[in-house]
């Protein structure tokens, strides 16, 4: 059951992300473009980001290459760690600078609880990371 539940989320998560990476240079969603001027309503915090030139670019690449990664099944714990700095931002916008739409608290906290859940459930692949005295690989020994 958790396999399945795992590989739901994990579709569903790398589904949003490469949709919401594709919208910054191909309209999909009503959310900003590349090719949008600035709205009003735009936080401006996101709209620093968007005039930087470069910062939501990079993030919108993070995005569609997680994406692809989760959706394929490849890479996917450390998909879901290249990820997790993009999902902490977008739930600090939709959470925090957008807190009064219930669209944007929904999507902040699902894309938050997936990529949590999807971590969990891939601890195995983290534990050796996780060591507090760790030292380089006996392979750097035999040259």
């Amino acid at each position: 059951m958790l396999v399945k539940l795992a590989a739901s989320a994990r579709y569903l998560f790398g589904f949003n992300f490469l949709i919401n990476g594709i919208n910054w240079w191909w309209k999909i969603l009503p959310y900003p473009t590349i090719h949008d001027p600035p709205n009003i309503h735009t936080p401006h915090f996101v709209q620093a980001m968007i005039d930087t030139g470069f910062l939501f670019d990079s993030i919108k690449v993070v995005e569609v290459i997680t994406g692809v990664a989760l959706l394929r099944n490849l890479y996917v714990p450390l998909a879901l760690v290249v990820g997790f700095p993009v999902t902490v931002a977008a739930w600090a916008v939709d959470v925090g600078l957008l807190g009064t739409s219930v669209r944007a608290q929904v999507l902040g906290w699902s894309v938050l609880l997936m990529n949590a859940f999807l971590m969990l459930v891939y601890i195995e692949s983290y534990i050796p990371m996780l060591r507090r005295h760790a030292s380089p690989s006996s392979i750097w020994d035999s040259r």
